[in-house]
């Protein structure tokens, strides 16, 4: 019987999260997730002591994997004159005045600053408030689709990740999803927040996690892709 659980080996000072999946297999395998989630399956037989070495022993291979994948998922997002949002590349246009203001349309983002401002700083603190807007709302949505599933409405957070779209603890009832989402198109931020969602009816990256994902979301793998 498959049997799945969260661990965490410590590499000198760098924490690594993984999901272990013990099932019958000869060897220690390891694979990377386009999120960056880092999967491991074992036999029961081999010890967890082991295969906790077995992944810190990969430290190099597995940073360089995570790298090479947030390199191809993050193109120019933004520069001074253009901002990535929702899967579009807007024109930003600034406007000098006494209060501080961002809203967009199709076509340009409307950054309304002071003089002494920092451009920079006034547009992260509007693309914050986007993200806890946007993921919460389609959070909401998720939970109601999932209305089948007794599911706890979990506490969203949002930070900035280097390795992973979005992660779950199930025990706490809470989701974290990574801010850079907000460059990627609405359809992909769905996805992502369904897999999280999905955690916590499958713990695993079992068939049937991927057969609840596919009943709800049909086209997943052509949104998965709209990130690459």
């Amino acid at each position: 019987m498959m049997k799945t659980m969260k661990r965490t080996v410590q590499c000198g000072s760098y924490p690594i999260h993984y999901t272990l999946i013990i099932k019958k297999v000869k060897n220690i395998n390891m694979h990377i997730e386009w999120n960056g989630e880092i999967i491991v399956s074992a036999n029961a037989y081999v010890p967890i002591s082991h295969i906790d070495a077995f992944v810190s022993g990969k430290i190099e291979w597995i940073l360089k994997q995570q790298e090479q994948m947030l390199k191809r998922n993050t193109q120019i997002l933004q520069s001074e004159n253009e901002l990535m949002l929702l899967g579009k590349m807007r024109r930003i246009e600034y406007k000098i005045s006494n209060f501080e203001r961002v809203s967009y349309d199709e076509e340009c983002v409307y950054v309304t600053m002071k003089s002494n401002s920092n451009k920079q700083k006034v547009i992260q603190t509007f693309l914050d408030k986007l993200c806890k807007d946007i993921f919460y709302d389609i959070a909401i949505q998720t939970h109601q689709e999932l209305h089948d599933y007794v599911i706890v409405f979990p506490t969203i957070k949002c930070r900035t990740m280097t390795s992973r779209w979005g992660s779950c603890i199930p025990a706490k009832h809470s989701i974290t999803l990574n801010k850079k989402m907000i460059h990627y198109p609405i359809p992909f931020i769905e996805y992502v927040i369904l897999h999280e969602f999905v955690h916590f009816i499958q713990p695993n990256h079992s068939k049937a996690f991927y057969h609840i994902i596919e009943h709800h979301m049909p086209d997943y793998k052509a949104r998965i892709k709209l990130a690459q």
